[in-house]
């Protein structure tokens, strides 16, 4: 079993777009989709989708998609679809959600049958990522005022976590949602639930829920210091709360490329790296974070500086991305040097290895994981670099397995019969055992 996990997360973008500098606003939210070819489309769809199932070959512990919507950020606007997808692509290794948009919904429940569907549908390998989500999705999806995004998340959450846990149905009247009969089918297999992941930027209020409730921490990308911080914060959070927080509940999220030596890694990544954080991840504030989105607080260390989206990324230079630890780019042996020391100034357990960069070609990505995977992983690993997943029981049973470890039914499938009674209908083909039930 690996002391340290590796999950691939790729954008999946379209990167057939104008540069930001040809653009009034970004390509966020405001790109008109005639710039969408769908022939185009569905080859970089296909290639997002074919990196991501290449992920349980080369033995990472889990792959990652996301939502995005309204532009060509990412190709997916719904993180759970694709998950579905890549159940049916892949066959033990974990698969996120990073993930809905809880606040997207009308109803947590309808978000709750969908995990559970989910994880039924992959044998219990679903990990599911509850973002609070940017201001560019709230203005996508239109369905909520902001300035009240956090009170509704976490009272969907409260909900969804009640249908996972509770026997229905139930009559949940909160301030934003009344369900008379929440009664969650089906539910999922994993007990009580599958692991939650919160990506946050650092929000004091998101860290505490996140340590209250022990989920995992995904630390967005930010500079080192940056991510320092908010890990301490929500460590002394997990104290608060009466206990010393797990490694593996602390994700960092770091951009990865390797190749053969440094000078061959830069070649490679450069252009590709300034893409991403020129047009990709460029957004203005205002679109960002739209009046009340923010928490006071957070709004408050937003304004001193030093954190989330605090400046222009587009303006930031190779150098700059390199010497702050946004990104890590270089030879297997310096890639290793470098995870070395973020782990140690995290205290990370798991690493969520953003690879594709936006733009890059299929070709170069898979050369990059191959080198990540033979040269840079077995060094974070122990004897045999296995994944989490390599004896893990929970993909979908053997039918064998399933008759012995399922237990009795708490009932059988029935119908009424004219003339004969109430049948037992898996029998009732046999004529020695077609007995009636009752008349």
């Amino acid at each position: 079993m690996s002391a340290l996990e590796f999950h691939l997360f790729l954008y999946g973008a379209y990167p057939d777009i104008p540069h930001a500098e040809e653009l009034d606003n970004s390509v966020y939210i405001d790109l008109p989709n005639d710039h969408y070819e769908p022939l185009r489309g569905q080859w970089y769809m296909d290639s997002y989708l074919d990196l991501l199932a290449f992920g349980e070959k080369l033995g990472y512990d889990g792959i990652h998609t996301t939502t995005q919507m309204g532009g060509p950020v990412g190709m997916t606007p719904s993180a759970n679809l694709t998950a579905a997808y890549l159940a049916a692509r892949t066959e033990r290794i974990m698969i996120g959600t990073l993930g809905p948009i809880m606040n997207v919904y009308s109803s947590p429940m309808r978000l709750a049958e969908e995990v559970a569907m989910l994880d039924n549908f992959s044998g219990g390998r679903i990990i599911l990522g509850l973002p609070m989500g940017h201001g560019m999705n709230y203005h996508s999806a239109a369905v909520m005022n902001p300035s009240l995004a956090r009170q509704r998340y976490w009272e969907g959450h409260d909900l969804m976590v009640k249908a996972f846990t509770s026997p229905g149905p139930f009559h949940w009247q909160g301030e934003f949602f009344d369900v008379p009969y929440a009664n969650l089918w089906p539910r999922p297999i994993q007990k009580p639930y599958p692991e939650v992941w919160i990506p946050a930027a650092g929000s004091k209020i998101t860290l505490d829920k996140c340590a209250e409730h022990r989920y995992t921490y995904q630390a967005l990308f930010s500079p080192r210091k940056v991510l320092i911080r908010n890990v301490n914060t929500f460590r002394e959070a997990a104290r608060g709360h009466g206990y010393e927080p797990d490694p593996r509940q602390i994700a960092a999220v770091s951009f990865i490329h390797v190749a053969e030596s440094d000078r061959q890694a830069r070649q490679e990544a450069e252009a590709h790296l300034m893409f991403l954080f020129q047009n990709l991840n460029r957004s203005p504030q205002h679109d960002a974070f739209p009046p009340g989105h923010f928490s006071v607080d957070s709004l408050r260390g937003f304004m001193k500086g030093g954190g989330y989206r605090d400046r222009d990324f587009g303006a930031m230079s190779y150098q700059e991305l390199l010497d702050e630890d946004w990104a890590i780019v270089g030879s297997p042996a310096t890639v290793r040097e470098k995870l070395e020391e973020l782990v140690a100034d995290l205290g990370a357990g798991r690493i969520v290895h953003a690879a594709d960069f936006g733009a890059m070609p299929n070709w170069m990505v898979r050369k990059s994981l191959t080198l990540m995977a033979e040269e840079v992983i077995p060094h974070f690993r122990g004897p045999g670099a296995a994944p989490i997943w390599a004896e893990d029981p929970r993909p979908a049973p053997t039918i064998a397995q399933m008759a012995a470890n399922a237990g009795p039914r708490k009932a059988v499938p029935q119908a009424r019969v004219e003339g004969e009674g109430v049948l037992d209908v898996r029998t009732a083909h046999t004529v020695d055992l077609r007995d009636p039930l009752r008349p």
